[in-house]
């Protein structure tokens, strides 16, 4: 008889994790499907630094409970100004050209600091990013621009350290199962998930699923439809497994089509240097939330356009 899951995630990465780590610790049983291989796994998250953005009070608080292990002696030669809450808020509305949702926007500033803290509770390691976000002047290093903690490892490392507390917490993970279709009852709720795997599609009842699979950046055809003619030639950046399926296992069962569809975070292609040197577009399309608010995966916790 197949296993009934209390709860399915679909998708490895940070969003995916956290919220399967969430369920698990409120005593659900959970299953992590990932289309990629395990070679692949976790999504967009792993091509990141690793960096998070959240409201502190400065380098004592955040010695506290976060980074704890700082000396007083290292201390000493570092100044982390405070990255209030009001700063966040601003700085999510600047970017996002006051289009974000206010309750939405408050909420993640408000839980983000409490976020953090709960990761490292899950085994999640914090340092300071000092070759990214700091300059050294009279010995000491100055951090600035509100991102200056990082997982160890950074990206490819907070994935690894999330999956192995899944492991820890009995969280069963399956690799080459690709969310691909949701089953619904009569009174429209959801109660499973079909996925895709190579040796065909498999059944997985479920009191609930968690679409946490990423955009359509590595879908071509999405990408013409919606931003444009020639998006097709365009390099994806990150993992090339997000291709759509969670937005459209969605839509498929009614979901409301929501946000802003035909913009994306980018970056430069310079047709003049070699292949090798070219950088690549685009890093992540999820349909833009509330009124246009650009949309991202969980606690990589910013919105979009903040570095």
């Amino acid at each position: 008889m197949t296993k009934t899951y209390d709860v399915v995630v679909a998708g490895s990465g940070n969003a995916a994790l956290c919220a399967a780590l969430a369920a698990r610790e409120a005593g659900a049983s959970v299953l992590v499907l990932e289309k990629a291989p395990e070679s692949q796994r976790g999504g967009n998250s792993f091509f990141t630094a690793g960096g998070f953005r959240f409201a502190h009070q400065g380098l004592e608080d955040l010695r506290r409970d976060v980074l704890p292990d700082i000396s007083e002696e290292e201390a000493r030669a570092m100044v982390v100004p405070p990255y209030t809450a009001n700063q966040f808020y601003d700085d999510l509305m600047r970017v996002t050209e006051g289009r974000s949702d206010i309750d939405m926007a408050e909420f993640l500033v408000q839980r983000s600091r409490p976020t953090i803290v709960w990761m490292r509770g899950q085994g999640i390691r914090w340092i300071l990013m000092f070759a990214r976000q700091s300059y050294q002047v009279e010995g000491k290093h100055h951090f600035w621009g509100g991102l200056n903690v990082e997982a160890v490892g950074g990206g490819p490392g907070l994935v690894e350290m999330l999956l192995d507390r899944a492991a820890k917490a009995g969280i069963d993970v399956r690799y080459g199962h690709g969310a691909w279709r949701l089953h619904t009852d009569s009174a429209a709720a959801v109660t499973g998930v079909v996925a895709r795997a190579a040796g065909g599609f498999v059944e997985i009842p479920a009191r609930a699923v968690i679409l946490a699979c990423g955009g359509f950046e590595a879908n071509p055809e999405w990408r013409t439809r919606y931003l444009g003619p020639n998006w097709d030639l365009a390099r994806v950046r990150g993992t090339r497994h997000n291709t759509g399926e969670g937005i459209k296992m969605a839509l498929d069962i009614g979901a409301q089509s929501y946000g802003h569809w035909s913009s994306c975070h980018a970056v430069q292609w310079d047709m003049n240097a070699p292949p090798q040197g070219r950088r690549h577009v685009p890093e992540a399309l999820l349909p833009a939330g509330h009124h246009g608010q650009p949309g991202r995966s969980a606690l990589r916790g910013r919105g979009r356009g903040l570095p």
